[in-house]
């Protein structure tokens, strides 16, 4: 079964989101030792990496949000339209 709008929604525009966001996770995870074992994390590749990370969940965070606000905007105006 498809499913309606907010179905097709999720599967083909928040799950990718979703997924780069768990990725992402996943990445500043496996430098946990690399994070534990060193003196002066902020001036090694780690930091680099890890605020790089940051900054992509960021990006990845706010195109959740502006995606979400689109589609609001438009079941909104379907709905209007009903009524």
């Amino acid at each position: 079964m498809e499913g309606n709008c907010i179905d097709k929604w999720i599967k083909n525009r928040l799950n990718k989101s979703l997924i780069n966001l768990l990725y992402i996770r996943r990445l500043i995870r496996n430098r946990i030792e690399e994070r534990s074992n060193i003196n002066d994390y902020f001036n090694t590749l780690c930091y680099e990496q890890d605020f790089n990370s940051i900054i992509k969940i960021r990006d990845e965070s706010q195109l959740i949000v502006e995606n979400c606000n689109k589609f609001l905007n438009r079941i909104s105006e379907q709905y209007s339209k009903l009524n």
